[in-house]
């Protein structure tokens, strides 16, 4: 089961930070904000991992891996998988799912990927919007509440 999605902007700054369920008490936002700060470091370097294998190589492989925007598993603890996919704006998206409840730990890759390509549609949507700044925060409630959905629904 997914626990908390972020929209990390290019200067890794929170764009957005949305959880399941109804808990909205301090220490469970911070919790969130906290895992979703210690996968930017692992992003940033399998980001700079990648591009270091691009440089050097330059066969259609590479062009291939390049636009693939998904990075997979980032690392693990003992309650929690975090995962990444990077837009071509770089713009990062982390997933965090639990891995102590029964759902959370069969999750297969295919349903993250699915679900965090589905999350930068609903991204690209908010963002799309006239009235939205680039780079600020999304404050937008159908977008909370299409994360939700996704997150339930999917993951």
């Amino acid at each position: 089961m997914a626990v908390c999605v972020a929209v990390i902007g290019k200067d890794n700054a929170p764009l957005y930070i949305g959880g399941t369920g109804n808990d909205t008490s301090t220490d469970n936002e911070l919790s969130r904000q906290w895992l979703v700060h210690t996968a930017l470091d692992a992003l940033e370097e399998r980001l700079a991992s990648t591009n270091n294998s691009n440089i050097n190589s330059s066969t259609n492989a590479s062009r291939t891996e390049l636009r693939d925007l998904y990075l997979g598993l980032l690392y693990s603890t003992d309650t929690h998988k975090i995962y990444g996919y990077v837009t071509n704006t770089r713009i990062k998206l982390v997933l965090v799912t639990s891995s102590t409840s029964p759902s959370g730990s069969n999750i297969r890759d295919a349903e993250v990927r699915t679900a965090l390509r589905r999350l930068h549609a609903l991204y690209a949507d908010a963002i799309c919007n006239p009235f939205h700044l680039p780079g600020d925060q999304i404050t937008s409630t159908k977008f909370d509440k299409q994360v939700k959905s996704l997150i339930m629904n999917n993951v």
